[in-house]
């Protein structure tokens, strides 16, 4: 009968052990990899619907402007788009005169919000813009 010499028995034991540690860290790491491209994917995702509904009430205010009132509105006006607040934070307007022409420019500043400042889902989007009216 053969016996197997004692250095050689538990080998298979420990390079098992050793395979099962290595490949258990390598899938950690693949679930963890995987677990932060789909949280960047959906912030990503909420970036874009804030700046979609600060342009939505830049879309709001030019609308007041030219179609309500000939002046600015009232500063903050505060609307709610799809769960973000959207605030009218600065509205400043300027006569511009241009040879015998003039018109009014307003300077626009909206900005939309979700969450609390230190949430990990919090969104803030600004926008400034230039509108004649």
């Amino acid at each position: 009968m053969n016996r197997l010499p004692r250095a050689v028995r538990g080998f298979s034991l420990i390079s098992t052990l050793f395979l099962l540690v290595v490949v258990s860290g390598l899938a950690s790491y693949l679930v963890n990899l995987s677990v932060a491209q789909q949280y960047s994917t959906a912030l990503t995702v909420s970036a874009l619907r804030g700046r979609h509904a600060a342009l939505s009430g830049l879309e709001w205010v030019a609308y007041r402007i030219n179609n309500v009132s000939s002046s600015c509105p009232a500063v903050p006006s505060n609307l709610t788009i799809e769960g973000f607040s959207v605030t009218l934070t600065n509205c400043t307007q300027s006569v511009v005169t241009e040879g015998p022409s003039s018109y009014n420019l307003f300077d626009v500043t909206v900005s939309a919000e979700r969450g609390a400042f230190g949430d990990a889902d919090y969104v803030n989007h600004a926008i400034r813009a230039t509108l004649k009216g």
